[in-house]
């Protein structure tokens, strides 16, 4: 199976591989202006435009693959997520460029994502997850942390961000069996969350 490979569903949740028809609908969802504190500056410019155009240029040189996030029983957009830094041969991947919109956070839509991701990665056959989170998104790390992911450490003055200040990130990461045992509790919260709804 590939990483990128259609059908990749769960619960009321379906992603899809970004391509140009998500250039007007990202633009106009809000996601850049709560994104732009965390995204890495990039050498090609800081404009949307810019931003877009390399996650579609690295998706086609197999080092990244965005998704767009969708909700099946309205078709609303839900958001993007990311599989980035993939690395084959030592079966390690990043999960990283996420965003919902504020009102999906926590709900079920974010929580049948992460185990959308965590499914499709163990699929491929990946043994490392990585997340590298900006240590003032304090958010962010909150939520990896809930996936029980091991902290790491901090990479200090590790990248500038796109509004050109230098951000320290925190690195987590599951292995092995952390994975499958991050799988199970994904599966038991998004059962909960999906009846809650039912």
């Amino acid at each position: 199976m590939k990483l990128d490979a259609p059908g990749l569903e769960v619960a009321n949740v379906r992603l899809d591989r970004v391509n140009e028809v998500h250039r007007e609908i990202l633009a106009t969802s809000g996601a850049i202006e709560a994104m732009w504190n965390w995204m890495p500056l990039m050498d090609t410019g800081t404009s949307f435009n810019a931003y877009f155009d390399q996650t579609l240029q690295e998706a086609r040189e197999g080092r990244m693959v965005p998704f767009a996030i969708t909700r099946l029983s309205d078709g609303m957009f839900c958001g993007v997520v990311t599989f980035m830094n993939i690395v084959r041969l030592h079966r390690r991947l990043r999960i990283g460029y996420r965003w919902h919109p504020e009102d999906l956070r926590g709900g079920l839509e974010s929580a049948a994502t992460s185990l959308a991701l965590m499914q499709r990665a163990r699929d491929c056959r990946f043994q490392r997850i990585e997340f590298l989170v900006n240590v003032a998104n304090q958010d962010a790390i909150a939520a990896v942390e809930r996936f029980g992911a091991a902290r790491e450490g901090v990479l200090r003055h590790y990248m500038r961000t796109a509004n050109g200040l230098w951000a320290d990130v925190a690195a987590f990461s599951l292995i092995g069996q952390e994975i499958d045992r991050t799988i199970d509790s994904l599966h038991q919260h998004v059962d909960a969350l999906a009846a809650a709804q039912a």
